[in-house]
């Protein structure tokens, strides 16, 4: 499992992509432990999977009127599905590649994928935690997940 201290690369991450739109997190939870039988998801979940010395999933997961919300910020006038769950793949993107940034090119990622709900046992394994960043945002929760070994 990824060590504490290493998942500040995670929230700084997400804090860089808010700041690129000109927001701030309202707020960014005690970082916690959470058994996968019951993964933590909203509407959505951009999911990346990990290979290399280190093998697992981080996840981004959010409601879909957070993500509405985000568009307009953005400027972006269009908010359909495809267009949320390819914003919401951007923000997974991000927090990954800057994690790969952190510990090195054997840090291996996949292109995003985006399903609905949380994610499921193929992306988190029942015999392993996760690490789970509760993230707020303008009254709307979303979550990081990181099920890393």
């Amino acid at each position: 499992m990824v060590k504490a201290e290493k998942l500040s690369v995670f929230v700084n991450s997400v804090v860089a992509f808010f700041a690129q739109l000109g927001e701030s997190l309202t707020d960014i939870d005690t970082p916690y432990l959470h058994d996968n039988a019951t993964p933590i998801g909203y509407d959505y979940s951009g999911v990346i999977r990990i290979t290399g010395p280190l093998q697992g999933s981080v996840y981004v997961s959010a409601p879909s009127a957070m993500l509405r919300a985000l568009l307009t910020v953005m400027g972006e006038s269009d908010s359909s599905l495809e267009i949320m769950k390819d914003l919401l793949g951007e923000i997974a993107n991000t927090i990954s590649g800057n994690a790969r940034t952190e510990f090195g090119s054997d840090f291996i990622i996949s292109p995003p994928q985006v399903m609905d709900g949380a994610p499921s046992q193929a992306y988190l394994p029942k015999e392993r935690r996760s690490y789970i960043i509760p993230l707020h945002w303008r009254g709307y929760h979303a979550v990081i997940g990181i099920c890393v070994a």
